[in-house]
């Protein structure tokens, strides 16, 4: 079986290498360098620097299909393999090779199709999520389903978790399921495309958390939004971010800290309710920095003054004493 691998990130070049293992991968197509770091040096992707250690030919093609038809004819592709390219293909790329195309695609379709089923997972507050392989057409992420790995979900994974999870899930799941495939031993399953549900590109303002939404939405978005641009609010006029929080006692997070009866460093107990919005609550070395929501509390547990490093809510106490009583967000981001 002969390949064309369509790929860009560390997961996807996970994939390749485990496909390199049992298969002939004849050619490579990936995203274009791009600029990272400090000194905004040009870089390959990890599908290119995978690709150019095992000496195979990379395509980065400036827009789709160009001459990629004919470079699947010339490298006698029986099967377009892809995972997390970045781009949709055309039918011209998708039908000619004998085996079509496949897609290995982060999410239990047809549950959030798109760009960003591993944020919309758990932006969602999903139980479950996991891997589909899927036939390839057209339209976005709706072609037949060869087969499926679930992965259960708590709320203590953020999105870093789940996409290490899957880096550790994907590669074999792929390379058996490919064979199964190529063997005619996975029969496609139609997709109900009435229970479709779709997700968007992740945009930086993406982050921007409202304290008056409920808890469990505010924990959902700090837990999705953890690899980029991880969630933020302001705190006297400088980003904060949260890089983990938990909810407090209760089920909705209603507990006595939401009510003003925790610990607050020997502070006078807050009346139930009457604080805004983003109000620091307490804080304590064993719960954590508790900020009222917008119907209980939470506890931030992970976060990261602007121009600073990341630290635990222990380390941010030490040096932010001061802040109990403060509103986040109150000022303009």
């Amino acid at each position: 079986m002969r390949i064309a691998f369509f790929g860009t990130p560390s997961l996807s070049s996970d994939c390749l290498r485990a496909l390199l293992y049992r298969y002939t991968v004849t050619m490579v197509v990936t995203g274009p360098d791009a600029r990272k770091g400090r000194g905004l040096r040009l870089t390959p992707s990890p599908v290119k620097q995978e690709a150019l250690q095992a000496g195979l030919p990379v395509y980065q093609p400036a827009s789709l299909p160009g001459g990629l038809p004919d470079a699947l004819g010339r490298h006698g592709v029986e099967v377009n393999v892809v995972v997390a390219y970045g781009r949709i293909l055309p039918a011209a790329v998708i039908n000619p090779p004998r085996l079509r195309s496949v897609n290995l695609h982060a999410s239990l379709l047809p549950r959030h199709r798109g760009p960003s089923p591993i944020e919309a997972a758990l932006l969602h507050g999903d139980p479950v999520t996991g891997l589909t392989l899927q036939l390839m057409e057209e339209a976005m992420d709706a072609g037949p389903i060869l087969a499926q790995v679930e992965i259960p979900l708590d709320e203590e994974m953020n999105a870093r978790d789940l996409y290490a999870r899957m880096r550790a899930l994907a590669p074999g799941f792929l390379a058996e399921q490919l064979g199964r495939y190529a063997a005619g031993g996975l029969a496609p399953r139609e997709q109900d495309h009435r229970e479709a549900t779709y997700c968007g590109k992740i945009r930086k303002q993406d982050g921007w958390i409202d304290w008056k939404e409920p808890s469990r939405g505010i924990l959902n978005r700090i837990r999705a939004l953890s690899l980029w641009p991880v969630a933020f609010t302001a705190l006297d006029g400088m980003l904060l971010r949260v890089h983990r929080a938990a909810p407090c006692a209760g089920p909705e997070g209603t507990g006595a800290a939401a009510a003003g009866g925790m610990p607050a460093g020997g502070g006078p107990e807050a009346p139930a309710g009457s604080e805004p919005p983003g109000t620091v609550l307490g804080l304590d070395r064993r719960l954590g920095v508790v900020v009222r929501t917008g119907d209980g509390c939470l506890r931030l547990l992970e976060l990261q003054p602007e121009n600073r490093k990341r630290m635990d809510h222990r380390e941010f106490i030490n040096g932010y004493r001061e802040i109990e009583g403060k509103v986040l967000g109150a000022q303009k981001r």
